[in-house]
């Protein structure tokens, strides 16, 4: 051991975890090892990796060593697939929890009927980062829960809240009074049964997302967000009936996948003209008045945007705004109103692609005999109003993404975008496949041709 008494004690402490606790034990004589050996760092069980014996005698007797030799537990993690005994799962826990000190737990289960955490995981001072997934079922949350420590809260993967009286995911929230991350991954809201409150004073990030597929919606869901300090916000849903307070005061950045639905459902199809749509997203709109930072994240949020166009409230802080487009023949309708809206923006990102029209999307040109030529189509969508919004916009720096190599439309776009933003200093253009040293000549000369409304305007090309 004279070998290793120089490393620091954070080493130590990892070479003595990769032993057993016999061995440890054994070779661990000084005071200051014993001290340190008081300590495991982590205990993972995970039933999908390699090893002997059944999994459940695995946990036990692996616990039982070490918690001979140990007062304290940093981290446990349990991921299970093969429906373990909801009592033996809850004793191991109980041991950890028992054990002073433990600031991180994973928990991961499958089961026929879920998985009920045991109380005393409510009551933990220590705690600091909880990641519960899987199959877990929360119906009661006791009140004496005080989770003091805990600073970092996920839920991930079909856990379920059972309670909708006493809402326990509302009491579960409550008890964390310096939870600062909640993080809320393949949500399903119609299968919650709760007050549709997310609510607390000293949470600063939120992550809420689901699979955005097929959906038969629930009854009337409408949502409150009560987040004075919230700073991040990363959203992607079905957009509910409505929501009927947000919150969001302190917010800087957001990132938002809203989809709308019709008769609370929705099949991969947007909304026609004529739709009575059952969701108002009206008050979230209004709520991120104080954003600076928003990303769009896909053409069906554009879609959103535009129905509820008149509820986008003057974005004062806005100054940089991206647009994630996949699907370049989608019409950028909402674009006018929200940049109208924007007064101070100052970097516009559009990942994907240009929205553009291609020769096979115009009409047949114009032949004129006489003069022998033929009257060259128009390759920009009128969806933008006849980009009369772009010559009062503010924005700066311009990034795009030629995602079809520079055809004909995407250049075509550009242009207009480059003869009418009047502030523009830089245009960051790259493509998004391999094209040929002719094309990239091509896409250069076009690019430094084109009229500007800016002098000061810099181009910056970037070829995969």
């Amino acid at each position: 051991m004279d070998r290793i008494s120089g490393l620091p004690d954070e080493l130590i402490m990892l070479i003595v975890s990769y032993l057993a606790a016999k061995d440890a034990a054994s070779l661990i004589t000084s005071r200051r090892f014993r001290n340190l050996y008081t300590i495991i760092p982590d205990l993972e069980f995970d039933d999908t990796a390699q090893f002997q014996g059944s999994f459940t005698d695995l946990v036990s007797l692996t616990m039982a060593a070490r918690l001979k030799t140990t007062t304290r537990i940093r981290r446990f993690s349990l991921k299970s697939k093969r429906g373990l005994d909801q009592d033996r799962i809850n004793h191991w826990l109980r041991d950890v929890l028992n054990h002073r000190g433990v600031m991180d737990i994973e928990m991961g289960i499958y089961g026929d009927n879920g998985y009920t955490l045991p109380l005393e995981i409510f009551t933990c001072k220590t705690l600091k980062n909880l990641k519960l997934g899987r199959e877990i079922e929360i119906s009661l949350v006791p009140e004496n829960a005080l989770l003091p420590s805990l600073e970092t809260l996920v839920f991930d993967d079909c856990v379920r809240f059972c309670n909708p009286v006493d809402c326990a995911f509302n009491a579960f929230l409550s008890a964390c009074p310096v939870l600062k991350e909640l993080t809320i991954d393949g949500m399903c809201w119609e299968t919650w049964e709760w007050s549709g409150f997310v609510s607390s004073r000293s949470l600063e990030r939120l992550t809420i997302g689901r699979e955005l597929v097929d959906f038969d919606g629930p009854n009337p869901q409408y949502i409150t967000f009560d987040t004075p300090s919230l700073a991040y916000l990363e959203y992607g849903d079905f957009v509910p009936d409505g929501y009927t307070i947000v919150n969001f005061e302190s917010l800087v950045e957001a990132k938002l996948n809203l989809l709308v639905m019709v008769n609370r459902r929705w099949h991969g199809q947007f909304a026609n003209y004529g739709d009575v749509l059952s969701s108002n997203v009206t008050n979230l709109i209004q709520g991120i008045r104080n954003v600076q930072i928003l990303e769009l994240s896909s053409p069906y949020t554009f879609e959103t945007l535009y129905f509820f166009r008149d509820a986008i409230p003057v974005l004062e802080k806005l100054h940089h705004l991206t647009m994630v487009n996949d699907d370049m023949g989608f019409c950028w309708r909402f674009l006018p109103f929200l940049l109208n809206k924007a007064p101070n923006l100052k970097t516009l990102v559009i990942e994907g692609g240009f929205h553009c029209l291609e020769p096979d999307d115009t009409e047949e040109p114009d032949f004129d005999e006489e003069a022998d030529n033929v009257e060259e189509p128009d390759y920009v969508c009128a969806c933008l109003s006849g980009y009369s919004c772009l010559l009062t916009c503010p924005v700066e720096v311009l990034e795009i993404t030629l995602w079809y190599g520079g055809t004909t439309g995407e250049l075509q776009q550009v242009k207009h975008f480059l003869g009418k933003l009047p502030r523009l200093e830089l245009l960051k253009v790259r493509t998004w496949r391999r094209i040929s040293d002719s094309d990239k000549l091509r896409i250069h000369t076009d690019l430094h041709m084109f009229p500007r409304a800016s002098s000061n305007c810099r181009v910056q090309l970037s070829f995969t």
